[in-house]
């Protein structure tokens, strides 16, 4: 009725009378003790209430709608939304070995770059940054948030950093700036309070798009990048990047693997949480700093 605009019209597509679906509406409102419908002469229309739970009720159909169909061509497989960075740094140079461990589920990644994707995107899990769950979800932390900035090995040859230099050394250095817009994890200023200083970013500061963009400016000597070390540790263990200040942390932020309580007890999730455990595991005891 919400979508077809008449009673008549709702009718004729259900194979029902009109005073059947009337009968049916009406029992409906009764029970929520609310009035769904303005009832005209020759045609209805929705109240506030009804209209928003019209739209309630179409987007659960389009859901279901979706699940069944995945189901009737079904295969075992787990859809992981993951970020690009995420991505570049702990699926992609270990594809293979996934493969295998998680084998015979196949694993699917959807990239998403801010958070306000990650609910349009079709996943079973996703890997994010957050602190904790949401509701009605499962999580497992995978990684503290714990964030150090990073240079080319000529860059800080000319600015004298090394791993060991005070935070105030890099409050004149030139700095690589990622927007934050739908990202929540450490910028540069909350980096410098976290080591007691304040900053500000001066005016004109070039604002790059994503993570994946600012680290091959980075890597060429045009700044330096604040930087997550379990993400960064193939570049760091290479020498394309040093580290040039302190570790900060934040305990109970993080990484989480997060998944609805209806897959915990799904084979394919469990070997992928294995597998994943065990990749991460694997970076941050290759720890870079010396």
């Amino acid at each position: 009725m919400g979508r077809l605009g008449s009673f008549a019209a709702a009718a004729a597509e259900l194979g029902m009378s009109q005073p059947a679906v009337s009968k049916q509406m009406k029992a409906l409102e009764a029970s929520l003790k609310t009035a769904l419908f303005l009832r005209g002469t020759n045609r209805s229309e929705l109240t506030r209430e009804g209209a928003l739970l019209h739209q309630s009720v179409s987007e659960a159909f389009e859901l279901l709608e979706g699940r069944l169909s995945r189901l009737r061509g079904h295969r075992d497989h787990l859809r992981v939304a993951v970020q690009p960075s995420v991505a570049e740094s702990w699926f992609v140079p270990h594809l293979s070995e996934m493969r295998r461990e998680v084998a015979p589920t196949d694993v699917q990644l959807s990239i998403f770059d801010h958070e306000r994707e990650l609910a349009d995107l079709d996943h079973d899990v996703s890997v994010r940054f957050a602190e904790g769950a949401p509701p009605g979800m499962c999580s497992e932390q995978l990684v503290t948030e714990a964030v150090v900035p990073v240079a080319s090995p000529d860059l800080a040859g000319r600015l004298g950093l090394t791993p060991n230099s005070p935070a105030d050394a890099l409050l004149t250095a030139p700095l690589l700036h990622v927007d934050q817009t739908g990202r929540s994890w450490q910028d540069w200023a909350s980096w410098f309070a976290g080591n007691g200083l304040t900053y500000a970013s001066p005016p004109g500061t070039v604002i790059y798009p994503t993570y994946g963009s600012a680290v091959p400016l980075a890597i060429s000597g045009n700044g330096v990048l604040l930087s997550w070390r379990t993400l960064m540790g193939d570049h760091l263990r290479r020498g394309l990047l040093l580290e040039v200040g302190p570790l900060v942390t934040t305990p109970g932020r993080g990484y989480l693997l997060q998944w609805p309580p209806a897959l915990t007890r799904d084979p394919g999730l469990q070997r992928f949480r294995g597998w994943l455990r065990g990749t991460i595991s694997g970076h941050e005891s290759d720890g870079p700093r010396r």
